[in-house]
């Protein structure tokens, strides 16, 4: 029998990623190889693995039943090459990884240049994005997110919480006083961030409890390190993620206010798909991020004492 590997890959990502075009580009090669592959498969078997339409394709039984074996097939070679890659201590391969923009501005190209300083032979495809992908469909190896989601197939592992900081510069303050209460925030332009505060509203804590202020001002983006600019150059006040203000605060350029309340917190995490044998790359990969976060605990707030991995409940 002839050596079918490569042409039950491709018809395993046509199902998994609905369709050619998505396929091709999930497996980095053309549409027309794709095509290619399942026509010879179908050849090979004598029988049709796919109902084509202009708007999608769907298995037939038959594409159903094989689908199954293509994916275990493929899944065993991949795992075949980890493993002896793990044996000669040599991890090869690529690290698929999706993260928040701004998250990934801010660390993602320390982290992998650290990353691949001490493991060159490991590729890295990094997409920025603030959507939630579903992982394993999309072939991506491991997520960074701010909070979770329900899916039961997945590995968390918390790398800290997210908490805010109220800034501006420090020529913005001497123009206009510091605000002593939330309320004061009514006499500033504050540069809000519509993603995450699509009610025009920023909650504070405090010992008296949670306040809610309405953030008004001229400038509304989606982008927290374009904020961040507009408060170092006296536009407003603006709420940012700590590991975004830090920097700047640390060179001079913003200055905090309101000290004495805090945000909420949001949690992190390094999300990846469950699998019975972690391939040694993605191994790799996740612990390096973890460590990294946990030797710049100033970075993310209220830091688990000792990161666990959670399998979700369904």
């Amino acid at each position: 029998m002839k050596d079918y590997l490569n042409e039950m890959r491709s018809f395993a990502a046509v199902m998994e990623n609905g369709g050619f075009t998505h396929a091709a580009k999930a497996l980095g090669v053309s549409k027309g190889l794709i095509s290619q592959h399942v026509k010879r498969l179908e050849s090979e078997l004598g029988a049709q693995l796919l109902f084509r339409s202009t708007r999608k394709v769907e298995p037939t039984e038959i594409g159903i039943t094989f689908l199954g074996y293509c994916q275990n097939i493929t899944q065993s070679a991949a795992a075949a090459f980890e493993a002896v890659e793990a044996l000669r201590g040599e991890p090869v391969g690529t690290v698929r990884i999706t993260v928040p923009v701004s998250f990934g501005e801010m660390f993602l190209d320390d982290i992998i240049v650290a990353f691949q300083k001490a493991h060159p032979r490991i590729q890295i495809e990094m997409e920025l994005e603030n959507t939630f992908r579903a992982l394993q469909s999309a072939h991506i190896d491991i997520a960074i997110r701010v909070g979770l989601t329900d899916d039961p197939e997945q590995v968390a592992i918390p790398l800290g919480q997210l908490s805010e900081l109220i800034c501006a510069s420090p020529t913005y303050w001497a123009k206009h006083p510091k605000p002593e209460t939330p309320a004061d925030l009514g006499n500033h332009n504050c540069l809000l961030n519509f993603q995450y505060y699509k009610d025009g509203n920023w909650v504070f804590f405090s010992d008296d409890g949670a306040q809610s202020v309405p953030a008004q001002g001229n400038l509304r983006l989606n982008h927290y390190p374009l904020l961040r600019n507009a408060a170092i150059r006296g536009l407003g006040v603006a709420r940012l993620p700590r590991y975004v203000a830090l920097p700047a605060i640390f060179d001079g350029l913003l200055e905090t206010a309101l000290d004495g309340y805090s945000s909420p917190l949001r949690p992190i995490y390094l999300v990846y798909p469950y699998q019975e044998n972690l391939p040694a790359k993605n191994r790799l990969m996740i612990d390096f991020i973890r460590s990294w976060f946990v030797e710049r605990p100033d970075l993310l707030e209220t830091r688990t004492t000792s990161p666990r991995h959670i399998r979700l409940a369904q």
